[in-house]
């Protein structure tokens, strides 16, 4: 198994540019991607820059854990699912956030992210992930370049980025949901937007009163191997950030995501809240606090520590969980450092 934390692993301006950003990406790529109404071709241009055309609207999806979680919130349901957050159990983790597993197959684990010929049974239409690298064309999420060759005669394959910001990576989600059929009208997205909409002008006003508190948004492993993610290389750091959070920044190179630190240097960076990933193989908050070490922490000392979902989910609901768990703890907190 890889490394938890190399690069392809790590779920590695104000708010009105922001927002302006995502809907200016949005039509441009809807543009491009709207099905031809007299030939019935389905066109889509992903991140990458490929373009999958197909006789048909595909209906047998099979995606990764981290983009099937939005497509199942917009309604998309894939066949099967594979991937590093995927088990053979089908325990998804906070990443697959509502994916039914009895629902799915499982054509891929942390072990072997995809099995190709489990993938070809699933008989899919079209093969979705996600890339952190968009300028890459050999980097697909959970899919080594050397299994490439196997994989994209099975189906054609498209990837959405996890990089830039996380509201225009959100919109993108909901477009390709879009063209795949799903109904962004419905009573249920409708009322989730509003949700997401509520949540992210909210987020601005509250971080501004929170605006002397220090944020440190870690990964600590069970081998007590501090990661301090670099907030620029994230999408939801990013996106925080831009709407007023302060996020403590580690001395790490770009497009690195993480700062990596053994458990003796745990007070390098004091803050007044932490934020510490859910993903599975996470010493919890609660073992934090009483290591005796990290336990010193300040933030750790005045019981202000929170979740982090690294793998946020890129939909209206995913987003909305995402940015209030970030702010309530800060809300909450008061300033120790």
């Amino acid at each position: 198994m890889r490394n938890l934390h190399n690069r392809r692993q790590v779920i590695g301006a104000a708010a009105a540019i922001a927002a302006s950003a995502a809907a200016t990406r949005v039509h441009v790529h809807a543009q491009e991607n709207t099905p031809d109404a007299n030939s019935g071709e389905w066109t889509f241009t992903d991140d990458k820059g490929v373009t999958v055309t197909l006789p048909q609207t595909p209906q047998r999806i099979v995606a990764d854990v981290n983009a099937a979680a939005p497509l199942w919130d917009f309604g998309i349901r894939p066949v099967a699912v594979f991937g590093w957050n995927a088990t053979e159990t089908g325990d998804f983790g906070p990443a697959g956030g509502n994916v039914d597993p009895g629902a799915v197959a499982i054509a891929g684990n942390a072990t072997e992210p995809i099995q190709p010929e489990a993938v070809a049974a699933a008989q899919p239409d079209l093969l979705v992930t996600i890339t952190w690298t968009p300028d890459d064309p050999s980097e697909y999420w959970s899919i080594d370049a050397a299994i490439l060759p196997q994989v994209k005669p099975i189906a054609p394959l498209i990837a959405t980025s996890a990089t830039g910001m996380a509201d225009a990576n959100t919109e993108r989600f909901a477009e390709l949901a879009g063209l795949l059929g799903a109904d962004l009208d419905s009573p249920e997205l409708a009322a989730a937007k509003a949700d997401y909409d509520t949540a992210l002008a909210g987020f601005p006003d509250q971080a501004a009163g929170k605006a002397d508190l220090d944020v440190l948004f870690t990964f600590v492993g069970a081998d007590e191997k501090i990661y301090i993610a670099n907030a620029p290389d994230w999408a939801d750091l990013t996106l925080y950030e831009s709407l007023g959070l302060r996020i403590v920044k580690p001395d790490a190179e770009a497009d690195s995501f993480w700062e990596e630190l053994s458990m003796e240097e745990a007070l390098k960076y004091p803050a007044d809240v932490i934020l510490n990933s859910t993903r599975p193989g996470t010493l919890t908050n609660e073992q934090l606090t009483a290591h005796p070490i990290f336990g010193q922490h300040p933030a750790a000392q005045a019981g202000q520590m929170g979740l982090w979902n690294q793998d946020f989910i890129m939909s209206y609901q995913g987003m909305t969980a995402a940015l209030n768990a970030t702010i309530e703890p800060v809300v909450a907190a008061s300033k120790v450092t």
